[in-house]
């Protein structure tokens, strides 16, 4: 099986471990995404740290981003460095049953580990990305603005 970009493989985790088993993942990509027309994500590297629990996993994130973006005050691009800290829960096997609608829920975040024992996490490192960038990024505090 070609390993997909984006995915960590948790099978080890989850057919050898037991509940409280940890496994460390690197992370690094250079994706150059455009998250709106000021913010370019250029690259972004960490860890993911990965605990056994009962009926999922706790992925806890860490991760260094540069972004290209456009300061506030002069208009000028710079690239902006920042870290983020989080965690996401993926359930493993079955997904709940929505009473209701008969259709299939995830976890609280949509995320499950998928058949091939993998969870995604390109999703939730770009969606802490952008909720991370400033309301009016500045290149640096001394800036004058436009000259």
């Amino acid at each position: 099986m070609k390993k997909e970009p984006y995915k960590l493989d948790v099978k080890n985790l989850i057919v050898k471990g037991s509940v409280g088993s940890k496994e460390i993942f690197s992370v690094k990509a250079t994706p150059d995404i455009e998250i709106d027309e000021e913010n370019v994500l250029k690259a972004y590297e960490g860890e993911v740290k990965a605990t056994l629990l009962e009926d999922s996993i706790l992925a806890e994130f860490n991760i260094n981003y540069e972004m290209e973006t456009v300061c506030a005050r002069c208009l000028k691009t710079f690239l902006r460095k920042g870290a983020i800290s989080f965690d996401r829960e993926y359930l493993i096997g079955k997904r709940a049953v929505a009473p209701r609608t008969g259709r299939y829920m995830a976890g609280a975040d949509g995320l499950i580990v998928d058949k091939e024992f993998c969870i995604e996490v390109a999703g939730p490192i770009l969606e802490e990305i952008a909720f991370d960038i400033p309301m009016k990024p500045l290149c640096k505090e001394s800036c004058k603005g436009i000259t």
